[in-house]
């Protein structure tokens, strides 16, 4: 019988995790809709797991959850691979060196993971609507929803960080 590492169990609930997300994302009105904007879900899920696993697993599991929004997407596929990568890269960076993996971390940089994403994606469409539309209607109820739902990946996370422990 083959016996998995702690850390190899770990990376495949995570992916698992990732692929439910996506699922549960990518559904057609499976998801209330927060003044006409739906949540960036694979965006908070990854930067939730690189908040546990540092800056190198988090930027490989940031560029694989940007990889399947890229796959239900219009943009480029990459676009969001590329986004997600940097801004979980950040992230694990910012854990393993300069904060506290707490909560009030978690909402703090899973809002501005969705910040940074729409406003990434408002620059790729060309910026062309205005501005001071963009952010009040379109960035701000999306990344307040998304930070809403930070909370549930963190306490998952977490769960699977502090039960598979690595060999």
């Amino acid at each position: 019988m083959i016996r998995l590492s702690g850390r190899t169990q770990k990376y495949i609930v995570y992916g698992v995790e990732l692929f439910v997300v996506y699922i549960i994302q990518f559904t057609p009105s499976l998801l209330p809709q927060f003044f006409g904007e739906s949540p960036m879900l694979l965006t908070v899920c990854a930067v939730s797991i690189a908040l546990f696993e540092g800056d190198v697993a988090g930027m490989w599991f940031g560029m694989a959850a940007g990889l399947l929004i890229d796959a239900g997407s219009t943009a480029p596929f990459g676009f969001y691979g590329l986004v997600n990568l940097v801004i979980c890269f950040g992230c694990g960076m910012l854990v393993m060196y300069l904060m506290r993996n707490i909560l009030v971390t978690s909402l703090i940089l899973g809002f501005a993971a969705a910040v940074i994403a729409s406003f990434a994606q408002w620059i790729w469409m060309g910026g062309s609507s205005d501005l001071l539309f963009f952010i009040p209607h379109i960035l701000l109820p999306r990344a307040v929803y998304s930070t809403a739902v930070m909370p549930v990946f963190f306490f998952f996370n977490r769960a699977i960080t502090t039960r598979l422990y690595d060999d």
